[in-house]
């Protein structure tokens, strides 16, 4: 179950509408109930917020802030090759 100190810090890392952006990338991983349709945004809003258990939920939303964190990762050290000094050149 995930804790309400938990829920702060992936709604930090998430951004604004993260409960959007978690069920799209449900969507797309094809995270889904065992009738094989997609968890509802209501549910996964109960599991996110701690009200509800759900080990398949709760590993999708781990699973989605270590994407984020990977891909931020990624972004930034992007920004730092091209923000890095450029060396003037020799005579």
């Amino acid at each position: 179950m995930i804790t309400k100190e938990q829920t702060e810090g992936l709604k930090e890392l998430i951004g604004p509408k993260c409960l959007l952006r978690i069920y799209q990338y449900f969507f797309q991983h094809m995270i889904v109930n065992r009738d094989g349709d997609p968890y509802s945004q209501i549910y996964i809003s109960g599991v996110l917020n701690g009200r509800y258990a759900n080990p398949t939920i709760e590993a999708g939303i781990w699973d989605y802030a270590e994407h984020l964190k990977k891909k931020k990762e990624k972004e930034d050290k992007r920004k730092a090759e091209i923000l890095s000094p450029v060396k003037p050149a020799q005579k």
